[in-house]
């Protein structure tokens, strides 16, 4: 299975506009969670890792899996024959590997919605030096050859009791008001998960 994702996703890459060199699978979702949804569990699907924290490059003859050592013995029970197992801390950075191995201007998919802005820019400061180039794929390619791809799950939002929270919404509420107006701000925008669920 493990090997005919890979042949999908080449494939996709290959007829991809630009001509994509190298596709990024990050563990995270579209809120930069660690702890994903089965739904959004692509680097797990496409490289057979299960742990909370890695990152997946595929370019047309290799497929890597970078993790931390929580993960070490774990992937490399894990990883098929398939890919290797890039260990953070011991073998090269991601952005370090891509501009090292990839080639003169090559280009590197990734899903925008999966990376932080900071990382992006990291990842592209790293290119420079080959014009190597970051490629926002308009759709998630790992999302097209994901056939069987969990629904989506809907729960109900749940208001934990002060006695867990801490203090009421309505509490939390005004102090963050108080706050907006010590600050002569008129609001904030609050994009992260463990921010909106404190």
């Amino acid at each position: 299975m493990a090997e005919e994702t890979l042949v999908a996703l080449r494939s996709l890459m290959t007829s991809h506009s630009p001509k994509l060199d190298a596709l990024v699978v990050p563990s995270e979702d579209y809120h930069q969670s660690e702890y994903v949804s089965a739904r959004d569990k692509r680097r797990e699907f496409v490289s057979g890792f299960t742990g909370s924290a890695g990152l997946a490059l595929i370019t047309a003859k290799e497929a890597l899996l970078w993790t931390d050592g929580r993960y070490f013995f774990q992937a490399s029970q894990q990883l098929s024959d398939q890919w290797k197992l890039m260990r953070m801390g011991e073998d090269p950075a991601v952005d370090i590997w891509m501009a090292n191995n990839l080639p003169k201007a090559a280009a590197i998919g990734v899903d925008p919605w999966c990376i932080s802005v900071d990382t992006a820019q990291k990842w592209e400061r790293a290119f420079s030096k080959k014009q190597q180039k970051l490629v926002q794929t308009s759709t998630n390619l790992v999302d097209e050859v994901w056939i069987s791809r969990p629904l989506l799950e809907i729960n109900p939002v749940i208001v934990h009791p002060p006695e867990f929270s801490g203090s009421s919404v309505q509490e939390k509420l005004k102090d963050l008001r108080e706050k907006l107006v010590q600050e002569k701000a008129r609001a904030i925008i609050i994009t992260a998960l463990d921010e909106v669920s404190l």
